[in-house]
C-alpha cells in the first residue's frame, strides 16, 4: 500500500494540450515566494485515446510444437505422442480454427552451416490440399498421425545435445519459405525439453559432473526471449497474439530433476523456457508428470484466454484507463501490464473504446 502524501507536499498540474487532457500529482518542497517564480511546471503524461476493433479471425490459432529430440527424451515424446490427439480434439471442440507446424530443437547442416527451425511433415497424414508439414483442423487419424511422426523421429545423434527451442522459433518466425503461419491468426508454441536453451541457459555453473564435454555454450541474441519476442511482434504486427508454452523439468523441482537425471544424460531445468512463458503468459507444465493432458489442457485455456485480450500502447497510470463499448463502461476486465484481459470472449467486430494515461 502506498503512503499518503501530506497535503502541504501534494501540488496538482494539469496542461490542457491540443490532444487531450493530462493531470500528474508530484512532490515538491516549499520554497520561499521569491524563488517560486523560478518552479518549471511538470510535463505531464501521454494520454492515449483510441478505438479499437476486435480483428475477424479471432478464432485462428497457428501452433509451432518444438520437440527437442536428444537422445534422453524418447519416453517424453511418446507420452506427448499418446495425449496430444486428445488435445487437438479438444480444440475442435471449443471451435479454435487451429493449425500445427512442428520442429525440433537440434540445427540440421545444410550449406556448411547449421539451420534451425524448418517445419517437418507429419507422417501418415497426405492432405488432400497444402503441404505435408502443415497439420489442419478436422484431420481424421490424429493419434496415428502424432504416434508415428514422433517415431519417425531421430533421436539423438548430431547437434541434438545443443537443445535451442528459442533459436529454432526465432527463425522459423523469419523464414518466409513455409506457409506456418496465417495473417491475424494467433500464434502458440509449444516446447517440450528436459534440457534448457542450451542445455544449460548459458549458465556454466549449471553443468554437472556427467554431462557431455562442451556442453556448455554461450547464449547467442537469437537464444534470449526478449529477442524473441520482438521478432514475433516485428514479423506478425504489434497486435500479435502470442503465447510460448513449455513443458520441461521446472526450476526448483529436484525430484523431477533427479528423476530425469537416471536417462541417458542428465537434465537441466528449463529457467530461460520458463521465463520465455512468462513473457507472454504461456503455460509451464512439468516433464515428469505421467499424463500431459492437464498441462495441454491448461494451455488450451491459455489460447482461449489470449482471445479475450487487446495489447496498449503503454502501461496505463494508476485509476485513469476507461474502457467502452456502445458508451457504457465495460465490467470485468484485468490489468496486467499492457495487456487488457476481459473475462469473456470478444466479439469479431467489436469496437471498443479506451482512454488512459501512460505511466511515467
Amino acid at each position: 500500500m502506498k503512503a499518503s502524501i501530506p497535503t502541504s507536499k501534494l501540488i496538482l498540474s494539469c496542461v490542457i494540450a491540443t490532444l487531450g487532457t493530462a493531470c500528474a500529482k508530484m512532490n515538491f518542497t516549499p520554497v520561499p515566494d521569491q524563488d517560486k517564480a523560478s518552479i518549471v511546471p511538470p510535463t505531464p503524461s501521454k494520454t492515449v485515446t483510441s478505438t479499437e476493433v476486435v480483428a475477424y479471425g479471432n478464432k485462428q490459432v497457428d501452433f509451432l510444437l518444438v520437440l527437442d529430440d536428444s537422445n534422453s527424451m524418447l519416453p517424453e515424446l511418446q507420452k506427448l505422442a499418446a495425449r496430444m490427439s486428445s488435445f487437438v480434439n479438444s480444440l475442435d471442440a471449443s471451435n479454435i480454427d487451429w493449425q500445427m507446424c512442428l520442429t525440433t530443437t537440434r540445427g540440421t547442416s545444410q550449406g556448411g552451416s547449421l539451420v534451425y527451425g524448418k517445419p517437418l511433415n507429419w507422417n501418415s497424414y497426405s492432405p488432400s490440399s497444402g503441404p505435408a508439414y502443415l497439420l489442419k483442423k478436422g484431420t481424421a487419424n490424429l493419434n496415428t498421425i502424432f504416434t508415428s511422426t514422433v517415431n519417425a523421429l531421430t533421436i539423438g545423434g548430431s547437434n541434438s545435445g545443443d537443445e535451442r527451442a528459442i533459436k529454432a522459433t526465432h527463425d522459423n518466425f523469419l523464414d518466409t519459405s513455409h506457409s506456418c503461419y496465417r495473417p491475424g491468426a494467433a500464434v502458440s508454441v509449444i516446447v517440450i525439453s528436459d534440457e534448457d536453451e542450451r542445455s544449460v541457459g548459458g549458465n556454466a555453473s549449471r553443468v554437472k559432473p556427467n554431462d557431455a564435454d562442451g556442453v556448455f555454450q554461450p547464449m547467442e541474441s537469437s537464444d534470449q526471449p526478449t529477442t524473441l519476442l520482438d521478432v514475433a511482434h516485428s514479423t506478425f504486427g504489434q497486435d500479435l497474439r502470442f503465447t510460448f508454452s513449455s513443458i520441461i523439468v521446472k526450476p526448483g523441482d529436484s525430484v523431477c530433476e533427479a528423476e530425469q537425471d537416471q536417462n541417458v544424460s542428465p537434465s537441466h531445468p528449463g529457467y530461460v523456457y520458463s521465463e520465455m512463458s512468462r513473457l507472454t503468459d504461456g503455460g509451464v507444465g512439468s516433464i515428469c508428470d505421467a499424463d500431459y493432458s492437464a498441462n495441454l489442457n491448461n494451455f488450451r485455456d491459455k489460447i482461449v484466454n489470449s482471445l479475450s485480450s487487446l495489447n496498449l500502447q503503454c502501461d496505463p497510470a494508476e485509476g485513469t484507463l476507461k474502457v467502452r463499448i456502445g458508451g457504457l463502461e465495460v465490467p470485468g476486465i484485468k490489468l496486467d501490464g499492457k495487456v487488457l484481459k476481459f473475462s469473456y470472449p470478444l466479439v469479431e467486430g467489436t469496437q471498443i473504446d479506451l482512454m488512459y494515461d501512460c505511466k511515467d
